[in-house]
């Protein structure tokens, strides 16, 4: 096999990878704002990660001593762990308390848009006419979207949608910086030791502003699916399947694939939730869909 052929090997695999894992985390904002209303924001994304990291270790408990980590990484991955595990869980939660799925999964669709404008300014791509236009789109059709009135109180709405979008910017962190560290050890272990420091931030997190686990133990039987949902396909599968995906391709490439996620958090939205499909949330995830196609058009083509 020669190395066009390894390289598109990559792409379709990487691909695929990463609209798995996007199709999955859109589900959990629909898992998520169900179990929000009898578990407090913190103690939830405590159990969740701790949970899903405790699995992934279990589950690749040889692998993951293989290799030892330079000492010199070990502060950058556990800052990536405080922005994927700690920041972006909990102030996705606590945004959901207050937003709905759909509004929320079409928020983390902008991650891409994010991401390019971050890798900008630390250099670590370049930004084209095309990219920057797409972030104008994006930002123009979620605003358009994001101004509609949902219920009688807007302004807790709007609330959400901004602790959602402080969540969204440290996952888009996430994705810039950990993809030499994930080809450097491996995806399992980077994961299993971002998952490790992130739900140890998330203890300390629970035990100063969360609620007692107790309340975890009072769930219905649709919470504990909801929960089980979040911890196995939409934590294990899907943190494995995006450090996957990052390892065989580029941030950019995963960051098309993000459309998957506001759609299936629209779809099992109105299924689960009852929430409305409304015409300016289509207007919002269709541009948010053109936009991150056109920031990868050079790239498509080539």
């Amino acid at each position: 096999m020669n190395k066009d052929q390894i390289i598109f090997k990559n792409l379709v695999l990487g691909s695929f990878l990463a609209s798995l894992s996007a199709f999955l985390g859109g589900s959990t904002f629909v898992f998520t704002r169900l179990l929000v209303e009898n578990i407090d924001p913190f103690t939830l994304s405590f159990l969740r990660y701790g949970l899903t990291g405790l699995i992934l270790f279990l589950l690749s408990i040889s692998y993951f001593f293989k290799n030892k980590f330079d000492k010199v990484d070990l502060i950058p991955m556990s800052l990536l762990g405080l922005a994927m595990i700690s920041l972006f869980p909990n102030f996705m939660a606590l945004g959901l308390e207050h937003t709905t799925a759909s509004r929320a999964g079409l928020l983390y669709a902008t991650m891409p848009l994010c991401t390019i404008i971050i890798a900008f300014f630390f250099k670590i791509e370049k930004i084209t006419f095309n990219k920057s236009l797409a972030v104008l789109i994006a930002i123009s059709g979620v605003t358009f979207c994001m101004s509609e009135k949902v219920d009688d109180n807007l302004s807790e709405t709007l609330k959400g949608d901004f602790l959602m979008m402080i969540g969204v910017l440290a996952a888009s962190c996430f994705t810039v910086f950990s993809g030499k560290y994930l080809k450097k050890y491996g995806n399992i272990q980077v994961m299993i030791f971002v998952m490790f420091i992130g739900s140890l931030i998330n203890c300390l997190v629970t035990v100063i502003w969360g609620s007692t686990l107790q309340t975890s133990f009072n769930l219905e039987q649709h919470e504990i699916i909801a929960f089980l949902m979040l911890v196995i396909p939409g934590g294990v599968l899907m943190m494995f399947c995006w450090g996957k995906a990052l390892q065989l391709i580029s941030p950019t490439q995963a960051a098309i694939s993000l459309g998957f996620n506001p759609l299936s958090a629209i779809l099992l939205g109105y299924l689960i939730l009852n929430e409305p499909v409304t015409f300016r949330l289509a207007i919002g995830f269709t541009s948010i869909i053109f936009a991150i196609l056109l920031a990868n058009w050079k790239l498509n083509k080539k």
